[in-house]
């Protein structure tokens, strides 16, 4: 009894580390800020897609973000996120305002908005 009480309880821990953040689970659909666009952030991936884009639909399944990372702060993740003005992915940091709103930043400014 003891032991499945141990198996069980490491377990259940593990399941939910891999994907808990905080109080706020990030994965999912998310719309963009400015543009009529949807991306989907997978954690088992590290990264965000886009879903739908209603003006460009050549844009669906590129991907936006990679490499998405916890930090030791519940509402910061590390990640890279694609630059066409340096063609390349570039580092920047997802902070999470609340369970309905993440805010992606590049040195400091913020690049992209994204609400529930």
């Amino acid at each position: 009894m003891f032991r499945f009480l141990v198996f069980s309880s490491m377990l259940v821990a593990s399941t939910f580390s891999a994907h808990a953040k905080g109080d706020c689970d990030i994965s999912g659909i998310w719309n963009h800020s400015a543009k009529p666009a949807k991306l989907l952030i997978d954690l088992d991936k590290a990264e965000a897609t886009v879903y739908s884009h209603d003006n460009n639909k050549k844009a669906i399944g590129l991907v936006v973000l990679k490499g998405v990372m916890p930090t030791s702060n519940s509402s910061l993740w590390d990640a890279q996120m694609y630059s066409a003005a340096d063609d390349s992915f570039v580092d920047v940091r997802i902070t999470s305002k609340g369970c309905n709103q993440l805010i992606v930043s590049y040195d400091g400014e913020e690049v992209l908005g994204l609400v529930r």
